[in-house]
């Protein structure tokens, strides 16, 4: 058998399926269950469980999905951060503790109540997803957690597991790091919350309205721009800047798309001929609802400082000069979340 080797990228990674124990060696594993990767050899891994850190054992690599993570102090005694946001994490935890008492509910007999946490975890499983896709606007990003926390401490009240104080960032606070005054402060906040969280499930009103504005709103909301061709006599190469422009507030709301465009009337990568296109994915519900929104185009002419300049006079080369503008107002739609505009 080949020697066992340390691994390098292959650090952190979730079990497929079950493992069962049929020899001394192996490590048992759990559909779910999360492991550090400490050495491979032949299609197996050894390393350990992050539910139980003192059992190490081998498992086959085919079971394993491998995931990012970031390895803090390499060697003996290394750890592994997974990659993921904070609030996946907490997802991913809270469905694994519910998913438990889930089936002693369903074993006991409590269907109505069985039901219900069944309910829950779907929907944590489809806010999972819209977090992972990576798409979602700050506002609504910040909206989402919030539905999130909100959803995980009234499942654990009515579980009767452990109250999670957070801060105004919906960031599980560190008791180590907090004073108790601020602690307590927020515990009460928290117990409010979710008395509040409590009276809107009870109440088939509140409960309705929030499932349909949930169902009505969209997840995000994005602007896809495609230029066909840019027409300018300049004489010289010029660099195109793209954003969105909110003339109320007399400032670029999105960043800019950059396009590089040569003397010779093409994009200076001739690959990108015809193929310019972009996707402004920061519009969230409040960009949508603004007066006016105008898709500005600066044009910035990269060369001499005087066109008339001539190799009889001292060349200069490489000066950015601000050269035109323009800016057409894209025609609002709230029935789809792409819009397409073509320059």
């Amino acid at each position: 058998m080949a020697p066992w080797l340390p691994t390098k990228e292959e650090k952190y990674g979730v079990a497929v399926w079950n493992f069962p124990r049929t020899s001394e060696h192996h490590l048992p594993l759990q559909i779910g269950e999360t492991v550090h990767i400490l050495q491979a050899s032949e299609g197996w891994y050894r390393g350990y469980s992050l539910r139980n850190r003192a059992a190490r054992g081998i498992f086959p690599a085919s079971l394993i999905h491998l995931k990012g993570a970031v390895v803090e102090h390499r060697g003996a005694e290394e750890s592994v951060v997974p990659a993921e946001m904070p609030m996946v994490q907490e997802i991913t935890t809270t469905l694994r503790e519910w998913a438990t008492i889930w089936k002693q509910l369903y074993v006991a007999g409590q269907m109505e109540r069985y039901q219900q946490v069944k309910q829950m975890m779907y929907e944590l499983m489809e806010r999972r997803s819209q977090l992972l896709s990576g798409t979602l606007p700050k506002d609504e990003l910040l909206q989402l957690k919030k539905e999130v926390t909100g959803k995980i401490d009234y499942g654990n009240k009515i579980l009767a597991l452990d109250l999670v104080v957070r801060d105004e960032d919906e960031n599980i606070l560190d008791p180590d790091r907090t004073s108790i005054i601020s602690l307590f402060q927020a515990h009460k906040k928290a117990a409010q919350t979710i008395t509040q969280r409590i009276q809107e499930e009870t109440s088939p009103q509140q409960n309705a309205l929030h499932c349909s504005a949930r169902l009505a709103a969209s997840p995000s909301h994005s602007l896809y721009l495609c230029v066909r061709n840019f027409v300018c006599n300049i004489g010289e190469e010029a660099q195109l800047f793209m954003a969105l422009y909110d003339p109320g507030e007399q400032r670029m709301i999105s960043e800019s798309y950059v396009i590089r465009w040569a003397s010779t009337g093409v994009p200076q990568d001739i690959e990108l001929l015809n193929n310019l296109k972009a996707i402004f994915t920061d519009l969230g519900s409040k960009d949508l609802k603004r007066e006016k929104l105008f898709l500005v185009c600066q044009i910035i002419r990269v060369g001499r400082m005087d066109l008339r300049e001539t190799f009889s006079r001292k060349l200069s080369t490489g000066l950015r000069r601000p050269f035109g503008i323009s800016g057409p107002q894209p025609q609002k739609n709230y029935q789809v979340n792409y819009e397409h505009i073509d320059i």
